[in-house]
């Protein structure tokens, strides 16, 4: 029972949520927050929205506050779950309120109920589809007997009932599991067989109300009508499994849809055009639009069963019929009297684009055509049958070529007087993929797909249609070039197209629009077939469309087919470098001609792809493009996507450049230092960039600015703050140690090894993670001395973490190998450090490091790092410790393995790195050279291991005597070290 209390105490909260006093809307938001864990919560919000005597605030917040609780708390299994004793005082009530004429509290309410139908149903609450149906059916023959003074009710009762039954079997059908859609199916039927008589009805009364004039009862019949077909169309596509076992009421439902389609597309065109913009038109263009939807989603979902329907064909037909009917107004205004004539408008453009996608469908379906191996099974033979032999018949394709190519697909007035008053928007909309809202779009996939499907029929007219010397219609001119364009792929075995292009320079055109497609063409071709030899005049005729004085479209659509011909794979660098600094000019000056940071932007990527094809020959012409950073950069500032475009063109010059990147560095540093600052929110966009850049610079200088320098006070939070830039940021301090180790130990040393004592020591860290952190300090460990490395790893005390997790030997194995690689690697180098650090520790526990070190060595796969592991056993031997000591009997058959495999020869010796990105480049950076001289000189390759093994045997027996000694090699056994002997000598 609810309190009448907490009730009158919910409402007041209510009312101040609705507040416009801020403070008081705050305070309401706290208790709401408070209250909605409590029982009976939501069951009191459902009261108060029932209840019609308070305010309309009131109840919408509380109706809203209801949705939502819904959304957190219906669901048993979550925190605060609504109780099953408030659920079934909810679960009565809910079907109560399908009166509300309120619209934003009706939606609300809809919405609500039908989010509690996806819990509820059809586990806990089975029959909530047939009470729903149920109430509709009650609801409809209301409708139907009710009188003028209650029929505004009914049609609001009707109205709620249908959206509900929309938003469930919308929420239906998203459901993916097997038992979902069984439970869809089973369902689908009964509510079919209720919904689709109530439409059939509504049409009838439909036309019997425009017969006698009657506006609002229309009105509500059609939102009856668009609420019916929302809950058809899903039904209808996704219920029926066997869709030719269905009910006949399904099958008749589609063949009426065709006419009743026709039916309002012919009411609506009759209308004045200044009305088919009012706001009493809208249901019905949704109404039309909904006949197009069901039409392509059976297509798309039951492709076979759609061509084999007898009203496919006619409903083809009728849809072709609007598209030729609508082609003369999209050229109806020439192209030269832009601007001056305001094109007609299409009837209902979003129709046309159905129907060109509806056919796009048909021409072009994989259950339409044969398999690889041209069989065809016996659906696909009824389908091409009817395709054939009804539908793309010869001369109907033949139409409908010469219909696309002449009025669908070449540019319009509309487009030229775009051209001239906003031109950057116009070029920003051509890059979009929006064909769904662009009749010329559309047409454009549906020719593309008709020349590739029927090749045969229109190829031979196309190409004979190109060759004509002269074509008086500009439309048509246009459309054959943008034909040639798009079917590049389906015509170069007819076309010789830098033949055909010398015999059709531009003409003369409004706003250049043929120079402008020449380049388009161009752009179109080169990835097809454009011989290498004929590139040049390529070049030459896109540098003369892209300068000052032509058209900003024409100019962008130059430098993008350059950009195309330059991203080709057959680009010769050589070839275009007499036209590298007129291009560089070009896209300078079209930087200064251009406002929008989307378009700049994309300048700069085209910069970028010429400085990255060009390599070392951008050199003489860096510093035009070095000028222009500083300008770059300020004026993208706030626009993050834009900085990351710059930062982009910064590293591929900085790569270009290469060992003459040193002079970048003071201007560059700077937006290094922008990008990595963590502190500042534009980072989350900029830091990968920023990171690559950083790491460029590293790579290719020869020497280090300050400021460079002073970059690494960034890296200790860098290395904490993501994953996804670690890999990253531990190249740069490599490149860093390989460069100037001394200097950045002196400076950051106890803050660097620190963070990367973090990084190792962290469990949670992916073994990758760990892996990259222990090679960049073995690389620390072997550019500098342990003078500068020994206090900071002293006071990190890092070398006791893979101590103890050797000890321990409670991660993988592949975890282990790294640890021990580390402290081998300090053995190795630091030999006295490493020995202080073991004569430090407790004998025990020294003694089970040594024994689990050495069982590690089974678990080292690269050759590399088992030399490198039997160095630092040696090395260990140079000493007293006990637990050492004792571990020698296993020790030497280690190092009888290493002689044989590896010898004291570099046959396994390699100068490339395997995480070396640079292999695969032609161009070789400084770093790599020094990471080659560092591995060079790498103990694991450059050591004698038999002279190694042999002093520290006898550095053990100095330390330790030679009495004892001879004790502890007595414990080997006699054929290991008679092998050892035997290798050593």
């Amino acid at each position: 029972m609810v309190s009448s209390d907490n009730r009158q105490t919910v409402i007041e909260i209510l009312e101040n949520a609705t507040s416009q006093d801020p403070a008081c809307m705050a305070r309401a938001d706290d208790s709401l927050r408070i209250w909605e864990t409590r029982p009976q919560f939501h069951a009191i919000l459902f009261s108060i929205f029932a209840d019609r005597t308070l305010s309309m605030s009131a109840r919408l917040m509380a109706i809203i506050t209801f949705k939502n609780g819904i959304d957190k708390y219906w669901k048993k299994t979550v925190l605060h779950a609504i109780g099953i004793a408030e659920k079934e005082l909810i679960r009565p009530q809910l079907l109560s309120m399908l009166d509300e004429d309120a619209p934003q509290i009706a939606v609300q309410y809809c919405v609500a109920i039908a989010r509690i139908a996806r819990w509820e149903f059809p586990l806990v609450w089975p029959a909530f589809a047939e009470e729903l149906a149920s109430r509709v059916h009650v609801i409809a023959h209301e409708l139907d007997s009710s009188v003028d003074g209650n029929r505004r009710r009914c049609y609001t009762m009707e109205h709620n009932a249908l959206y509900i039954l929309h938003l469930f079997v919308k929420m239906l059908c998203e459901r993916k599991l097997a038992r979902e859609r069984q439970a869809l199916r089973s369902t689908a039927p009964g509510l079919f067989s209720v919904v689709a008589p109530i439409y059939a009805r509504r049409i009838a009364q439909f036309n019997e109300a425009l017969h006698v004039g009657d506006s609002e009862g229309s009105q509500e019949l059609l939102k009856s009508i668009r609420f019916c077909l929302k809950t058809l169309r899903r039904l209808f596509v996704h219920g029926f499994g066997d869709f030719e076992s269905a009910d006949a009421i399904v099958h008749e439902f589609y063949v009426a849809t065709v006419g009743h389609q026709a039916a309002f597309y012919k009411l609506f065109s009759g209308l004045p055009a200044e009305s088919r913009e009012a706001d009493g038109c809208r249901i019905l263009v949704k109404i039309i639009l909904l006949y197009g939807k069901i039409h392509l989603e059976f297509q798309k979902f039951k492709a076979v069963r759609f061509i084999t329907t007898p009203a496919v064909v006619p409903l083809l037909r009728w849809y072709w019929q609007q598209i030729q009917s609508e082609a003369p107004q999209l050229t109806a205004v020439p192209l030269e009297r832009s601007g001056d004539i305001e094109s007609p408008p299409l009837i209902l453009e979003r129709l046309v684009i159905q129907g060109l996608e509806l056919y796009r469908s048909v021409v072009k379906n994989m259950f339409y055509l044969a398999d690889d191996n041209g069989q065809m099974d016996s659906d696909v033979q009824r389908c091409r049958l009817v395709i054939d032999s009804e539908i793309l018949t010869a001369p109907f394709v033949a139409q409908m070529s010469e219909t696309l190519m002449c009025h669908y697909i070449p540019l319009k007035a509309c487009d030229i007087e775009m051209w001239q008053d906003d031109p950057e928007t116009w070029i920003a909309n051509e890059d979009l993929d929006h064909w769904e809202f662009d009749v010329r779009r559309s047409a454009e996939r549906l020719f593309k797909d008709l020349v590739n499907q029927q090749r045969d029929r229109i190829v031979p007219g196309l190409v004979q249609a190109l060759q004509q010397p002269s074509i008086n219609s500009s439309f048509k001119l246009d459309g054959l070039y943008t034909a040639l364009g798009l079917c590049a792929n389906e015509l170069y075995d007819y076309i010789d197209f830098c033949h055909w292009l010398r015999q059709h320079p531009p003409t003369d055109s409004p706003m250049s629009v043929s120079k402008w497609r020449i380049a388009w063409l161009i752009g179109k071709w080169v990835p097809v077939k454009f011989p290498i030899d004929e590139r040049p005049h390529a070049y030459v005729a896109l540098l003369e469309y892209a300068r000052p004085g032509e058209p900003l479209v024409l100019r962008m659509e130059a430098i993008a087919s350059l950009l195309s011909c330059i991203d080709d794979w057959d680009f010769d660098a050589t070839q275009f470098k007499p036209y590298l600094q007129l291009s560089i000019e070009r896209i300078t000056e079209m930087l200064g001609s251009v406002s929008q940071a989307e378009l700049r932007m994309r300048m700069v990527n085209y910069l970028s792809a010429i400085v990255s094809r060009m390599q070392r020959e951008i050199a003489p012409f860096a510093e035009s493009i070095v000028r222009l950073i500083p300008l770059l950069w300020q004026s993208a500032a706030g626009e993050n996507l834009y900085q990351t475009a710059v930062l982009s063109l910064v590293t591929k010059l900085v790569v270009a450049l290469g060992v003459h990147s040193a002079a970048l560095q003071p201007l560059v540093t700077p937006l290094v230092q922008h990008s990595t600052d963590l502190d500042d929110p534009a980072h989350v966009y900029l830091i990968v960039d920023g990171i690559e850049l950083w790491l460029a610079l590293i790579r290719n200088a020869p020497t280090i600015d300050p400021n460079l320098m002073g970059l690494l006070r960034h890296i200790p939070r860098l290395l904490q703050s993501s994953t996804e830039t670690l890999k990253s940021v531990l190249k740069v301090i490599e490149g860093y140690a390989l460069l100037c180790g001394a200097d950045m130990m002196r400076s950051y040393g106890p803050a660097l090894i620190g963070a990367l004592h973090e990084l190792v020591a962290d469990t949670n860290m992916h073994v990758r993670a760990i892996a990259a952190g222990y090679t960049t300090l073995n690389v620390i460990v072997q550019c500098v001395q342990a003078e500068l490395v020994g206090p900071a790893l002293v006071e990190s005390n890092i070398m006791w973490t893979p101590f103890t997790r050797i000890v321990d030997k409670k991660e993988a194995a592949m975890v282990l190998v790294h640890h021990a690689g580390f402290l081998s690697r300090i053995a190795v180098h630091y030999l006295q450090l490493f020995i202080e650090f073991l004569t430090a520790q407790d004998a025990q526990l020294t003694g089970t490091f040594a024994e689990h070190w050495v069982e590690i060595y089974d678990d080292i796969g690269q050759v590399a790092q088992r030399r490198l592991h039997a160095l630092g056993l040696a090395v260990a031997i140079a000493t007293t410790n006990d637990g050492v000591l004792k571990m020698l009997p296993l020790m030497v058959p280690i190092w009888n393995d290493v002689l044989s495999n590896t010898g004291d020869s570099q046959l396994y010796f390699s100068d490339r790195d395997d995480d070396d990105d640079d292999e695969f480049n032609d161009i070789v950076v400084p770093e790599s050279e020094r990471r080659r001289k560092l591995l060079s000189n790498d103990p694991a390759h450059k050591y004698d291991m038999k002279k190694a093994f042999s002093q520290s045997m006898s550095e053990c027996e100095r330390l330790n005597g030679a009495e004892r000694f001879h004790a502890i090699i007595a414990q080997v056994s006699a054929e290991d070290l008679e092998d050892l002997k035997s290798q050593l000598s």
